[in-house]
């Protein structure tokens, strides 16, 4: 089937930027985990007609009615660089390094009014371009046998680590899975065909990656997905699903045991620092530095402490009684793996509301518009983001680096962009 421009943009007056639009803003997810710092270039590509266009989209969103449904998520978007500013202001401390992973999402304001007004069937090149990133992932890891080593056999590349890798191809396994079509009189089987070679790159790369917190992930995204399709699949088709799902699980533990001992292992060191006999492996340090930050945060809940200001209370005795030496170094280096708690570390309760408005605000727009015909899928491709985003955020910093706050900031531009223009009538003036 022929690729023509009207299956991406739907504005009719036709640009000779919108093939190249269409290219940068396929490549910013099939380079993401591939290519260093590609997604951030493209934000910058994409920034550049986003700015030259922004007086007439602006307006043309103005007319249109669209600046109220706009201005929660352009709010949203700005929330990371308020937190910071507002805690730098209070704690009399200045520095520009803290905005470089907010100032991505910034920049995606414009980029979001820009894909609203091009009408950007951003779902569709999402589809399309999430198996291929997923499948070119493969060969790029063995071709790094050095990283291989490096991380002790668990997936990764020169551009991402294992715990980062592991939670993007959740995310873009999930956008195989949830761009599935599932009503009978649009299935294209060839496209399905397509996506499920896809997902099951992803499920290998997923469990090599050996990162639990996206394993943990998985059962509540199926769950997720059958809710939001179980009108077009009757229960039978249901059962027959779980059952392939729970014979899926049963195979990956024969093939991979190394997938079972790792979910054996994370158990026991849950309950071995919980009864206090052993608090110093993988996940008893994690859960020492969620400790730690607690109680960083009621010492110092208004201001935060930035990247390490923390590190004078890290001694104080309300500290060094619960937490060993090498949990206090670990938490100064590397933050306390939440991405909630990193932020109430950083920037105090500003930062907490900024985290959680990154969440909540997309996932209620995507929420409420999951049923709204010409958005649908897109609200679905949001849903699966957003909950991969926050499952995984239990375990690690999702949004931290200057690429996750790229990817973030492009994700819901593209997807809010394409749920709004849909609640407006398609002009073919």
């Amino acid at each position: 089937m022929a690729i023509s421009r009207n299956q991406f943009i739907e504005n009719a007056q036709t640009s000779w930027l919108d093939w190249p639009v269409i290219i940068v803003t396929a490549s910013s997810i099939i380079g993401y985990l591939s290519v260093r710092s590609w997604t951030n270039i493209t934000v910058f590509l994409l920034l550049l007609p986003a700015l030259a266009a922004f007086k007439s989209a602006w307006h043309s969103a103005n007319s249109q009615k669209q600046i109220n449904s706009i201005l929660p998520l352009i709010i949203t978007m700005a929330l990371p660089v308020l937190a910071i500013l507002v805690s730098q202001a209070l704690r009399h401390e200045w520095s520009f390094k803290p905005y470089d992973g907010p100032s991505r999402i910034l920049l995606c304001i414009p980029v979001l009014i820009y894909f609203l007004h091009i009408k950007l069937n951003f779902s569709k090149i999402v589809a399309l371009s999430a198996p291929i990133a997923l499948l070119i992932l493969i060969p790029v890891i063995y071709s790094h046998p050095e990283i291989l080593e490096r991380w002790i056999g668990r997936f990764a590349t020169p551009a991402v680590d294992p715990t980062e890798f592991g939670t993007y191809s959740l995310v873009l396994t999930a956008f195989c899975l949830f761009g599935i079509e599932t009503e009978a009189d649009k299935l294209n089987f060839k496209l399905v065909a397509y996506q499920t070679t896809g997902i099951l790159a992803g499920l290998y790369l997923i469990l090599g990656s050996g990162t639990r917190g996206s394993w943990i992930a998985i059962p509540p995204l199926l769950v997720l997905w059958a809710v939001l399709n179980r009108k077009n699949l009757p229960p039978k088709i249901l059962k027959h699903l779980g059952m392939l799902v729970i014979v899926g699980i049963i195979l990956i533990f024969l093939v991979r045991p190394y997938t079972l001992d790792r979910i054996f292992s994370g158990i026991y060191e849950l309950s071995s620092w919980l009864n206090g006999s052993n608090t110093e492996t993988s996940t008893g340090l994690r859960l020492t530095m969620w400790q730690i930050t607690w109680e960083l945060f009621q010492h110092n809940p208004l201001q935060g402490y930035g990247d390490h200001n923390f590190k004078q209370y890290l001694d104080a005795p309300w500290i060094s009684s619960f937490a060993s030496i090498e949990a206090r170094e670990t938490i100064l280096h590397n933050g306390p793996h939440n991405e909630l708690l990193a932020n109430l570390l950083r920037s105090g309760v500003m930062g907490g509301i900024s985290v959680m408005g990154l969440f909540m605000v997309p996932f209620t727009v995507f929420w409420r518009n999951r049923n709204l015909e010409r958005s649908k899928y897109a609200c679905h491709l949001g849903l699966a983001y957003i909950t991969s985003l926050v499952l995984c955020s239990l375990s690690s910093e999702v949004l931290t680096f200057k690429y996750t706050s790229s990817f973030y900031g492009l994700i819901i531009a593209g997807i809010s962009a394409q749920i709004i223009s849909a609640q407006t009538p398609i002009s073919r003036d």
